[in-house]
């Protein structure tokens, strides 16, 4: 079955015909579209599909919640209902899911060459999973068998409240609390988030006030490096906080299935994930961190999961 699958997020919008058969998929004409260039997401279908033949379904993977049918993105104002896209391409079945379910749904493809091992574990056949990635914001979501198959369970788990482990992230709490008021764990672990923690080390450090604006992109790059060495406390502490998350996560299904770190910031600051902080984070769970090492965990290398679990479940 040919598939029109995309993956919608805050930021950008990646789209693709797919060959989907049981337990398979095959991406083509893949194309990324930055969204500031379109007003709605129904002007890149247009183009996209321009020229192309007409695919028989199609399932897009959107940030935020959804019924299947409208959402309204969370990160962007955009309003996608799936009868007007049917309607204006002529698709007959036109699904929409969340799009960290799209990554959920996309583990059941994921190749051994399309992620890397953070913690081996003692990894259980048929036991839940745990997604969670940050970018524009944070997405969550957890997989159970049931059936003969991994069912995903769609999840608002970004936005559940950031509990502080320390003297430092008390006082990152307060720094934030100021601005926001509820501070969620998106707040901190998402692209935004690194800039806020980048101006909160500047000022826990205290260095002349105002930090210098820069892009989240240049904080992690300035980390990678190593040339400024507040970038690489946030990148840390970062770290350290998504660590937290994902093993109190975690605990809440017994993922023993596997943890798995997807979304764009994750493969790129791998070689600090792999030092200390994020494991260190992930097992300190009091009686349960001897546990805690027995949970398997991985970052997603692959970054058309998305995009391959959409496609699936156009067909599920």
């Amino acid at each position: 079955m040919i598939v029109l699958t995309g993956d919608i997020g805050g930021t950008n919008t990646r789209l693709a015909l797919a060959d989907v058969a049981i337990n398979r998929v095959r991406l083509r004409e893949v194309e990324r579209f930055r969204n500031a260039e379109a007003h709605t997401l129904d002007d890149l279908l247009r183009r996209f599909l321009e020229g192309k033949s007409r695919p028989q379904a199609a399932c897009l993977a959107v940030a935020g919640p959804t019924d299947g049918r409208r959402v309204k993105l969370t990160n962007l104002d955009w309003v996608i209902d799936s009868e007007v896209i049917a309607a204006d391409t002529g698709i007959a079945k036109v699904r929409l899911i969340n799009d960290f379910a799209a990554v959920g749904y996309g583990l059941a493809v994921l190749e051994e060459r399309g992620r890397v091992v953070l913690q081996p574990g003692e990894p259980v056949e048929q036991a839940p999973r745990l997604a969670l990635g940050a970018g524009t914001g944070l997405g969550v979501v957890q997989t159970a068998w049931f059936e003969g198959r991994y069912r995903t369970i769609a999840s608002e788990g970004g936005h559940i409240s950031f509990a502080p482990a320390d003297p430092q992230q008390d006082r990152l709490l307060a720094f934030l609390r100021a601005i926001h008021g509820r501070v969620s764990v998106e707040r901190i672990l998402s692209g935004p988030g690194i800039a806020q923690l980048y101006r909160f080390c500047w000022k826990d450090a205290e260095l002349p006030n105002p930090a210098p604006t820069r892009s989240a992109e240049q904080i992690t790059d300035a980390a990678l490096s190593g040339e400024d060495p507040v970038a690489v406390t946030a990148l840390r502490l970062f770290c350290r906080i998504l660590g937290q998350t994902a093993g109190d996560l975690a605990l809440i299904a017994q993922c023993l299935g596997g943890v798995y770190l997807a979304g764009g910031i994750a493969p790129k600051i791998l070689p600090i994930l792999e030092q200390e902080d994020f494991l260190a984070g992930f097992r300190d769970k009091g009686r349960f961190s001897a546990w805690m090492q027995r949970v398997p965990v991985y970052v997603v290398l692959d970054e058309d999961v998305g995009l391959k679990g959409a496609a699936l479940a156009a067909v599920a």
